[in-house]
């Protein structure tokens, strides 16, 4: 949801009301930049008064898109930083959970940046659930390996978010890596799934999401939709947005759910 317009976040409260929706993923600043953004007066308040209207509304960050937590240096500096920002401000607003991509380079320093934003953010047992997102593959990014991902946050605090999409172009079929989740990650560990058809093929590893249905994915969406290890899993779609795309991924999730 954006958080662009004078309501800010609390705007993406409002939309989500709109759309009937039980559950939102915001980014808190722009994606594709450093530059952090400020919550402005009064958009704490809005934003926790309409979550509570609305039934509590699950909430989640998604970090930038140019954070690595297994960089090296300054990169490594700046990614921490961001991600820290990220956790503060979904404490501040009462947000459940922040999604982070681990990152290229060594598991090791993902783990360790990870822990530091965690550090830096002032979050002890309470507070918004750090999830590290499983990657569509390719070069040294971590995550395309559910066995690696389960690894790097072994003995740690943080969690998984598992995307569809991303699972299917790193050459998994969505039964074989729910079974693989539980194995190796445990469910309770994946409080979040990213719901996303994949415009590229089985294992093109490819992070290129498309409308529900509309992709290569096909049939194994709803059967893993529906699967009853899945009934208290919080799901997010980063289908493409408008008003038509909105329309069709909800009517199909909607129709998969039994929900007029």
């Amino acid at each position: 949801m954006s958080i662009a317009g004078k309501l800010g976040v609390a705007g993406a409260a409002e939309e989500a009301d709109l759309l009937g929706l039980s559950a939102i993923q915001i980014f808190a600043k722009s994606p594709r930049s450093w530059k952090t953004r400020s919550l402005k007066p009064g958009e704490v308040e809005g934003f926790r008064a309409r979550k509570e209207n609305l039934g509590g509304l699950p909430s989640v960050i998604h970090a930038s898109y140019l954070v690595n937590l297994a960089a090296e240096g300054e990169l490594w500096e700046k990614s921490v930083f961001s991600l820290a920002d990220d956790l503060a401000k979904a404490q501040a607003l009462g947000i459940e959970y922040v999604v982070v991509h681990p990152g290229s380079g060594p598991a090791e320093k993902a783990r360790a940046g990870a822990l530091r934003a965690r550090e830096l953010a002032g979050l002890g047992k309470n507070g918004p659930w750090l999830l590290l997102e499983n990657t569509a593959g390719g070069g040294e990014k971590l995550g395309a390996s559910l066995h690696t991902l389960a690894e790097l946050i072994e003995g740690t605090p943080l969690g998984v978010c598992f995307d569809t999409c991303h699972a299917f172009a790193a050459g998994y079929r969505l039964p074989e890596a729910l079974d693989e989740l539980e194995k190796s990650v445990g469910l309770h560990r994946v409080p979040v799934i990213h719901l996303n058809d994949s415009v590229g093929e089985r294992g093109s590893q490819i992070d290129h999401h498309a409308n529900l249905m509309e992709g290569q994915i096909g049939d194994e969406l709803k059967n893993f939709v529906l699967d009853p290890r899945l009934e208290d899993k919080i799901f997010i779609m980063e289908t493409p947005r408008g008003t038509l795309e909105d329309a069709h991924n909800l009517r199909v999730l909607r129709g998969w759910l039994g929900i007029a």
